[in-house]
């Protein structure tokens, strides 16, 4: 079977349905994280570019400084050579602090192996073993280097606001650079004889230089930084030195100067100092515009990163909140669900809301109020209260109307079965009547029938008395105690409170005795019986059987125990099988006797047990002996 979005729970349809445009979201918020987390990245690069500009600008200027003294010191314009060692200090600072290993690791100088003859370049230079016009073209190489690098850092700056700082800055240091290179070769030109066309040339080209890269500084410079650089580079000096270099262009000729070379050294150490000074605010405000932009940026990336919590925190909170309320009440609507199905219509849904689920809860806890009311009107009209009012709910309501039709139908059945019930009860007491009449016309006939048994007996006996044949005689007691016997069937009849069926056990016990007083039997004789218990048979089961115990029971008294004072008889009678029981009687007494043609005083009696054994659909085998008679009867009582 295929899987429906249909067929998803509740839960997991509502979450995939939030889900979606939170993940869109999401991904735009993630969008903006990165962009946030690249822009802090690239801010940071420039960060550590600005550090990295103020060192290299340094060192720059340690050298060019460093350059200048040298050749002073080499033309005799600044003969101190303590000054020369005092600076050889301070650009080996700022060369180690170019050496530092965040430096070197970040790749941006890449020009250390300029300084690695710088040593013997001193060295050289305090033995005067070198001309100036070589050392001065030794620290231009030292110095185009640091601009190179300068250079690489500003092409690398990807801020735009950094990126015009930086060209302004590198115009700056530019100009600055074409000052220094005059400085030196201006210097060399007034203090040595010599000075060339080609040199003559360059030093009109570094004219051109400083000319044009100060004008592309105060082109693009911050507004703070020109106004400083308007502010520092203002006086006589700067006039001077602005007319020597306008001369000095127009005429092309060292006799236009009309200043030496110290005072030309001086001047122009000023001028370059001046402008160290604009250069340091400018890689101020280079640093601080980085530190401002990161910082920016680090807020910005914040305030994302908690906008983007703050987002997923609310969708998480606002999802939490109205799926707990869906999943408690669809659970609680699906438990008093189950409790109904089962019948059990005491359930009741809370109502936490008023919008749609909480709705739903109350129409649910109205239908469970419907079927609970119905429920109660049904059960007392179960108990019998057919007044109990039904509540019908209108036309729709087809509960109600099926248990007020229930009612109806009920009360009208009840007024239909009291009708019958009476007339039943007539019935009944006409019944019990007859029936009543019945059982009395049974135990009469059953009493006369005794009676009129007793009669036979008692007129047997007087006609016995009359007889002096002996064996006449004895067919007479033999017929009386028959007739007896089954007189005390009916007896214990009519006497009893079945009037289809006798005790058996009880029936023997009479019996015995019966026959004990009319054959006058010796105390000594004992019988023992094991009949089962409860023991029951109808009138035409008992009234052979009566006839048989009656002749084995007088047979033993008369034939078995003849001449004796002790004897012993055992009746056993239990159920063998559906309606067929066992008869087994013993005595221990002498035996059977039998004359040689068959016939002799027990003949008769057997035949009259053999009829009636076939009577009650049976068999019966017989051994006897010296040490007693064993009897087994198997009958059937066909109750009808």
């Amino acid at each position: 079977m295929a899987l429906r979005f249909a067929d998803l729970p509740v839960r997991t349809k509502f979450l995939i349905t939030l889900g979606i445009p939170v993940l869109g979201m999401v991904l735009l918020i993630g969008k903006q994280v990165d962009s946030s987390i690249k822009r802090r990245n690239v801010l940071q690069y420039i960060r550590e570019q600005s550090v990295h500009i103020q060192l290299l600008a340094g060192a720059m200027h340690e050298v060019q400084k460093e350059g200048g003294l040298a050749i002073a010191f080499l033309t005799s314009v600044e003969p101190s050579s303590a000054r020369l060692k005092v600076q050889y200090d301070m650009t080996d600072a700022a060369i180690r602090a170019l050496r530092q290993p965040e430096v070197e690791k970040d790749g941006t100088v890449l020009t250390l192996n300029a300084f690695t003859s710088l040593e013997v370049l001193r060295q050289r230079i305090r033995e005067r073993r070198v001309d100036a016009r070589e050392v001065d073209m030794a620290y231009r190489i030292m110095k185009t280097s640091l601009l190179d690098d300068l250079g690489r850092v500003a092409r690398l700056a990807l801020d735009p606001e950094s990126k015009d700082k930086l060209y302004s800055l590198l115009s700056l240091l530019y100009a600055k650079d074409a000052l220094g290179s005059m400085r030196s070769a201006l210097t060399r030109a007034l203090s040595e004889p010599g000075f060339g066309p080609d040199e003559m040339g360059d030093l009109l080209a570094l004219t051109s230089q400083y000319g044009t890269s100060l004008a592309l500084f105060e082109r693009d410079a911050p507004t703070e930084v020109i106004e400083f650089h308007r502010t520092t580079n203002t006086g006589p000096e700067i006039d001077l030195l602005n007319t020597v270099l306008g001369t000095l262009r127009e005429h092309r000729s060292l006799g236009t100067v009309g200043l030496s070379a110290a005072q030309w050294w001086q001047l122009s150490t000023n001028a370059v100092e001046r402008l160290k000074f604009v250069q340091d605010v400018g890689i101020k405000g280079i640093q601080e515009g980085t530190r401002r932009n990161l910082r920016d940026a680090e807020v910005r990336l914040l305030i994302v990163l908690v906008a983007l919590v703050g987002v997923l925190g609310a969708v998480a909170f606002l999802a939490f909140v109205i799926m707990r309320g869906i999943r408690d009440t669809v659970n609680e609507v699906s438990s008093a669900a189950q409790a109904l199905a089962r019948g059990d219509v005491r359930a009741h849904v809370p109502v936490r809301s008023n919008d749609e689920v909480g709705h739903m809860a109350g129409a649910f806890n109205g239908m469970i109020d419907n079927i609970r009311s119905l429920a109660a009107s049904a059960e007392s009209i179960g108990r019998g209260n057919y007044d109990t009012p039904v509540i019908v709910r209108g036309e729709q309501d087809v509960l109600g109307l099926a248990l007020n039709r229930m009612r109806e139908n009920l009360r009208q059945a009840r007024e239909r079965d009291m009708d019958h019930n009476r007339v039943l009860q007539e019935e009944k007491e006409k019944l019990e009547q007859a029936n009543e009449r019945i059982h009395v016309l049974i135990k009469e006939i059953h009493h006369r029938v005794k009676n009129n048994l007793q009669v036979v007996a008692s007129l047997l006996r007087l006609q016995s008395a009359t007889i002096d044949d002996a064996h006449l005689q004895q067919v007479f007691d033999q017929s009386q105690s028959r007739v007896a016997s089954m007189a005390l069937i009916h007896e214990k009849l009519y006497k009893g409170d079945e009037l289809a069926k006798l005790d058996l056990a009880l029936y023997l016990k009479e019996l015995f005795a019966e026959l004990v007083q009319l054959n006058k039997v010796h105390d000594g004789i004992q019988y023992r019986t094991s009949i089962d218990t409860g023991l029951a048979l109808d009138l035409n089961t008992m009234v052979p059987l009566g006839l048989i115990l009656n002749e084995l029971i007088t047979n033993s008294f008369k034939h078995a125990f003849m001449g004796r004072e002790q004897g012993t008889i055992l009746l056993s009678i239990h159920q063998a099988g559906e309606k067929t029981y066992d008869l087994i009687y013993k005595d221990d007494g002498v035996g059977m006797p039998r004359t040689e043609s068959g016939e002799g005083p027990g003949t008769l009696g057997i035949s009259l047990i053999e009829s009636l054994v076939d009577q009650l659909n049976g068999y019966i085998t017989v051994d006897s002996g010296p040490g007693g008679t064993h009897y087994h009867i198997r009958f059937r009582a066909d109750e009808r």
